[in-house]
């Protein structure tokens, strides 16, 4: 029963391209951003910059969830309240929107592997080239350290979001019926 909702889930994700590709972005960046500033903390642990980076990039991150959960549970209310309508339980709800939610980081998360990879290439590239300075690599584990940051921030966020579903009533659905 999961597997199944959490595939509907992922085909109403790919349905609104604008917001999924969006928010994938910002996952992304910031994946990558937290990554690399977690990669100079540990290369440089007296860097102020660098740990000041990590928590504005930590903040953002916790900020950006919340406002996606948000935006997924808004922008739904009426496909929520349909769905109640036609027997839909608030489980499966929120089982829908945790989807919605985890793949959106999954997919943020598989993009920054790749462009490290494509990254790692090209560093290692212009490293053989006379008169270039050191480029600092980002290794994976900062990366997996993230991904379990931003993972538990999407936990947050799923609670927020599964609170504002079970707040969305049906009527909602019944509203235009009428007019």
């Amino acid at each position: 029963m999961a597997f199944r909702l959490f595939r509907k889930s992922i085909l109403m994700v790919l349905r609104e391209k604008k917001q999924f590709t969006v928010f994938c972005l910002m996952y992304t960046i910031l994946i990558f951003w937290t990554s690399y500033s977690i990669e100079l903390v540990m290369k440089q642990p007296g860097e102020s910059f660098a740990s000041a980076s990590f928590f504005i990039a930590l903040g953002v991150g916790i900020f950006l969830s919340l406002l996606y959960s948000w935006i997924i549970v808004r922008r739904n209310s009426k496909t929520i309240a349909t769905l109640k309508c036609i027997g839909w339980t608030n489980r499966d709800l929120n089982s829908l929107i945790s989807g919605f939610i985890l793949f959106t980081t999954i997919m943020g998360f598989f993009i920054v592997i790749e462009v490290l990879f494509h990254y790692a290439a090209i560093v290692a590239y212009l490293q053989a080239a006379p008169n270039i300075a050191a480029i600092p690599l980002v290794s994976l584990l900062p990366v997996f350290a993230t991904f379990v940051i931003f993972l538990s921030f999407q936990i947050i966020a799923i609670l927020v979001a599964n609170r504002k579903v079970l707040k969305v009533r049906p009527i909602i659905a019944l509203k235009r019926v009428g007019e």
